[in-house]
């Protein structure tokens, strides 16, 4: 007998559907209690009443429980301490994209090399140095550890390197580098794997790759008690995973992650350049060449006490920056200045112009962070743009504006 073309397209549907719900019915066997009750969910239960009670008093049905208090900005305490952690980030992450553990590259999209390069060729020649933060990771940990890894009442008041800071916190820290990561380039990681559990399962070997940024942040003597980074000592790198997966949840429920990582000056900075591209004020190699020295700029700041500045003043600053090289005015003609007036406020001109005095006396930290990558290397493409002669003749013209 031949079905009908309708037919087949649902016998075939109802035999898929069949074949996966027997999948999942054999694949939760041996589960515990929780995983079976929502395979086999019962009205009576009390671990399913516990949790229907839960959302109910959600304001969400898929929102997770919270705490979040008041986004006030960093405390004085929280700034001084912001240069050093800054530049652990900094190192951190560079190193992670250099060894290939992390990939940060930017794709193109489709099938890999069917319509030319692999990658975009504009993003990846502006914005393909580590230093540069493509993809705001680094800034949006320093967000999150501004918001809940640094605890006022465990800061030391003496801070030379990150190591001082206690180890409670430096957990903390490399816990913000991680969410920021997977916020954004969550399926880019290539950690081997290489903890097997004990019992053999679809899922090992592990890489464990939180427990990794945990001991990236232990001191050597810490790393000693810990011991290598192999299966032979599986049972501590578990134990550090477990105890970082709490933490990682911690901040999930203590802090409003998503406005943090999507709200950040870095994150403001683009938005704006987006709207001076769509405007017709730059085109996009402009564009591009300016978020590729807003880090630079939102590195140098780094002071401890000085506020952090806005998206508008960062973008202000990158942008006189490449106007004094792509032009070859010898001063802003009074066509560029109505432009400036007309795109930043004065609050943002006025911090511009201190963010470019800052890159050209930069202090001990800011500097540390600037020689880890492309901002102290002639040879970057965009070098030129925040070389010292141009942050001289940028701060020249900008006392103009």
């Amino acid at each position: 007998m031949v079905r009908p073309k309708g037919s087949r397209y649902f016998y075939a549907a109802w035999v898929l559907k069949q074949r996966v719900t027997s999948a999942i019915r054999k694949a939760c066997e041996g589960l515990t209690f929780l995983a079976e009750a929502l395979v086999h969910p019962g009205v009576g239960s009390p671990m399913i009443r516990k949790y229907a009670d839960m959302s109910e008093m959600r304001t969400s049905p898929v929102s997770i429980d919270h705490d979040f208090g008041t986004n006030d900005p960093a405390p004085e305490p929280v700034r001084a301490v912001l240069p050093i952690v800054l530049y652990s980030y900094s190192f951190l992450y560079q190193e992670l994209v250099k060894h290939k553990l992390w990939t940060a590259r930017f794709d193109r999209g489709g099938e890999a090399g069917a319509h030319g390069p692999a990658v975009r060729s504009l993003v990846t020649r502006h914005l393909g140095s580590p230093a540069v933060d493509g993809w705001n990771v680094v800034a949006g940990a320093m967000e999150l550890a501004s918001a809940w890894a640094l605890r006022t009442n465990d800061l030391p008041s003496v801070l030379y390197t990150a190591y001082d800071l206690s180890y409670k916190t430096r957990l903390r820290l490399a816990v913000c580098l991680s969410v920021a990561w997977k916020f954004e380039r969550q399926l880019c990681s290539h950690f081997p794997r290489r903890f097997h559990d004990a019992e053999p399962n679809l899922v090992s070997p592990h890489t464990c790759e939180l427990a990794y940024l945990g001991l990236s942040f232990m001191t050597e003597q810490e790393r000693m008690v810990f011991g290598t980074w192999e299966n032979a000592n599986a049972c501590r790198v578990r134990s550090l995973y477990k105890e970082m997966l709490k933490l990682e949840v911690a901040l999930l429920k203590g802090v409003p992650v998503f406005s943090i990582l999507t709200k950040s000056a870095p994150v403001q900075a683009e938005e704006r350049i987006q709207a001076l591209f769509e405007s017709d004020l730059v085109n996009a190699e402009e564009a591009m060449i300016i978020r590729s020295i807003v880090p630079f700029f939102n590195a140098v700041w780094q002071n401890s006490y000085s506020p952090q500045p806005t998206g508008g003043a960062l973008v202000c600053a990158a942008m006189q920056c490449v106007r004094v090289v792509t032009t070859e005015w010898h001063g802003y003609s009074d066509d560029a200045k109505a432009m400036f007036r007309s795109s930043f406020a004065d609050g943002e001109r006025a911090r511009a112009r201190e963010l470019l005095r800052s890159g050209l006396h930069l202090k001990e930290v800011p500097t540390a962070v600037v020689r880890l990558g492309c901002y102290s290397d002639p040879s970057w493409v965009n070098y030129q743009y925040m070389s010292a002669t141009t942050l001289e003749r940028t701060l020249e013209l900008a006392a103009d504006l």
